[in-house]
């Protein structure tokens, strides 16, 4: 299974605003890109991403933040993109082998 067909990356861009990166397929898993962006920033979204990660579980996705730092042990971050995506397939192998 090919993860990037399945994934949406976004991320916040200069002005604290989301940008989209790209958009393939049917969308199941999402990272949210935090690289460069300051703690200040992170700490006034993170609530939002813990929702969105429960929401995300709900429907058998993933949600990976990549981030320099780690500020919520409920989340999964990771440091950089390739190892949100190798998470991710990591994830979609387990949920393959429940079936």
């Amino acid at each position: 299974m090919d993860v990037n067909q399945h994934t949406l990356v976004f991320r916040l861009g200069t002005d604290n605003q989301l940008e989209e990166i790209k958009i393939e397929g049917e969308i199941r898993n999402f990272i949210a890109d935090l690289s460069g962006v300051s703690v200040d920033i992170v700490e006034n979204v993170k609530e939002k991403f813990v929702t969105f990660d429960n929401s995300i579980s709900k429907t058998n996705g993933s949600f990976v933040i990549v981030c320099a730092f780690s500020f919520n042990e409920d989340l999964t971050i990771v440091p950089t993109l390739q190892e949100a995506y190798d998470y991710i397939e990591m994830e979609e192998i387990e949920r393959q082998l429940e079936l």
